[in-house]
């Protein structure tokens, strides 16, 4: 039975870095025996698979982040229940571009109940599962001018509305137990190197 040394969520404003910085993140960690598993982001996932809350065709807010959660929770138990089935003493990492509280940042409180009401969830139960959130900062809040969508197809929101998504999530994951916040820089390399640092300090990677 594989062991799960850590379920590790990076979250953050649009064009914050973090699809890059989770494949550095997990081919350093692989390096070192750890197994990784990815979990990409949901919203991405369903966007360029046609469903999305915007532009022709698109479904409500609210019914896309229904599907979000759920999409979500479905990888996130398939991926406990495989670690389970893996090599004795496999040493699991579990890495997460966004995770269930990001849901928050684009519902609003009240929805955001609404939604957990309807799927029998209650929020002070939610984000237990990591063991830590990491928050990078949108370039958009420091550098506007390097902020764009293209990196990302399922990305629609220009600078401003990129700056507000980032203070809710960051808003959103404000009472986990162990929340890190990676501030905005325009160089990514700086970025990946603190998030690596913070997790290899939580993991207790030396050198």
């Amino acid at each position: 039975m594989g062991v799960l040394k850590a379920n590790i969520v990076l979250t953050g404003g649009p064009c914050a870095g973090k699809t890059t910085t989770i494949m550095k993140v997990k081919d350093d960690l692989e390096k070192r025996g750890y197994h990784v598993l990815l979990l990409n982001e949901c919203a991405t996932e369903l966007i360029n698979g046609g469903i999305r809350p915007f532009g022709e065709n698109s479904v409500p807010v609210f019914d896309f982040q229904n599907e979000i959660l759920n999409l979500q929770l479905y990888k996130e138990k398939r991926y406990l229940d495989i670690i389970k089935k893996l090599p004795d003493n496999t040493k699991c990492i579990i890495l997460s571009d966004r995770g269930i509280m990001d849901s928050k940042a684009y519902l609003g409180q009240e929805m955001f109940t609404k939604l957990l009401s309807d799927n029998n969830l209650k929020e002070e139960h939610l984000g237990k599962q990591y063991d830590m959130v990491i928050h990078m900062v949108t370039v958009a809040t420091d550098i506007k001018n390097k902020y764009n969508t293209s990196t990302n197809s399922a990305r629609f929101e220009d600078a401003e509305e990129a700056i507000d998504l980032d203070k809710r999530t960051s808003d959103a994951w404000e009472k986990h137990k162990n929340l890190k916040v990676i501030p905005a820089t325009d160089v990514i390399d700086e970025k990946i190197e603190k998030v690596m640092e913070i997790i290899h300090e939580f993991l207790k990677i030396k050198g």
